[in-house]
């Protein structure tokens, strides 16, 4: 048997499979002590990112630049369902608009359902709703 001869420049070399010897893994150290960094997980953080994420809709043409956050279309469907007179979804529109809407107005709340108990024919309506010519002299009679 041949064995090959040893030489001490041996340790030295680079090649593959042999980094450098600066480059090399420390013995008794791993390779990558903090290890990769874990990403939130929790609900409010996937929510927050799900929901701002920018998305142009479907239903438009191929050249429209109108991007909406996934959250814009949610709120948009929420209000035509409450405009519909969907009550669940009218509760929930109030509750977010309660809570996120804007601040400036301390009203009562802008929507709401009209309500009409019967057709009225033109004659029915002018009497009912026409202004009266006879203003009266004495307010106390």
């Amino acid at each position: 048997m041949t064995s090959k001869p040893t030489n001490p420049d041996d340790g030295n070399r680079v090649g593959y499979g042999r980094p450098p010897i600066e480059t090399r893994f420390k013995k008794g150290q791993s390779g990558n002590p903090k290890g990769r960094p874990k990403s939130s997980t929790s609900k409010p953080a996937i929510l927050t990112r799900v929901l701002g994420e920018k998305r142009r809709l479907d239903s438009q043409p191929r050249g429209a630049r109108a991007w909406y956050s996934m959250l814009e279309p949610l709120v948009m469907a929420l209000k035509q369902r409450a405009v519909s007179g969907h009550m669940a979804a009218t509760k929930l529109f109030d509750e977010v608009s309660e809570k996120y809407g804007t601040t400036q107005s301390d009203g009562p709340p802008k929507h709401g359902f009209l309500i009409v108990p019967e057709k009225l024919s033109e004659e029915e309506w002018e009497a009912l709703y026409s202004p009266k010519d006879e203003i009266p002299d004495d307010p106390d009679a």
